[in-house]
């Protein structure tokens, strides 16, 4: 039997644990991934130089794409005020990221994004917000764009006692699933699917605590397909 877990009280572990730099499972501190370093370095001028960063957490994405020289718009349910102190000392980033304050799932898409990056956030979401979300981003697009998402499928949750968990209205995507939600969404882009095993342990006990299958998304949007 699953022991459900409520979203406030995942809401309430991250706004505490991020700001305060806490060492956790998932390494929430972690550098940008070398598949969206090479994809960064791929973009071309065609590419519109706005992102968004869906879920920025410690806002390592959000700093390297403005350092890449995109205007970023940086949306996380926590409050911004770590994001800011990182930009006291990062000199004029701060002028080219926008941070808002709302849930991945009341954000609205509204403009040309030229990359959008969702990382380790859209699990979280029922299955009809990670859909409306990944929509409206693409009805905006206009070409040159590109998405990159990395997104837990099969996942499996345990309390240090051994205790199934599950996050009350969460996805809970099997890989098939979401493999036919994503070639539905982006049909026409230029589309691949990545799969990788993903487990994290338990710092108090040593046991695995999580374990999924990562699906990394690279999508990008032709020039004149819109």
């Amino acid at each position: 039997m699953q022991q459900h877990i409520s979203k406030a009280s995942v809401y309430a572990f991250y706004a505490d644990a991020i700001p305060r730099s806490r060492r956790t499972a998932e390494n929430l501190q972690a550098a940008t991934s070398q598949r969206f370093n090479a994809l960064l370095e791929s973009i071309d001028a065609q590419t519109p130089r706005t992102a968004l960063d869906l879920g920025y957490g410690a806002g390592n994405y959000t700093l390297v794409l403005a350092r890449a020289g995109f205007r970023v718009v940086a949306v996380d349910q926590i409050p911004s005020a770590a994001l800011l102190h990182r930009l006291d000392s990062a000199g004029d980033l701060a002028q080219r990221i926008e941070p808002r304050r709302c849930l991945a799932e009341d954000f609205t898409v509204e403009e040309d994004f030229g990359v959008v990056v969702a990382k380790d956030v859209l699990h979280y979401l029922a299955r009809r917000d990670v859909e409306s979300v990944l929509r409206n981003a693409v009805a905006r697009a206009r070409g040159a764009n590109h998405h990159y998402l990395e997104v837990f499928t099969a996942i499996t949750r345990r309390s240090a006692d051994g205790q199934l968990l599950c996050i009350e209205g969460e996805a809970d995507y099997a890989p098939d699933d979401f493999e036919r939600v994503i070639a539905r969404i982006y049909e026409g882009w230029d589309l691949m699917l990545l799969w990788s095993e993903h487990a994290e342990r338990d710092g108090r006990t040593g046991q695995t605590c999580f374990e999924a299958t990562r699906a990394t998304v690279l999508a990008s949007n032709p020039v004149g397909l819109a």
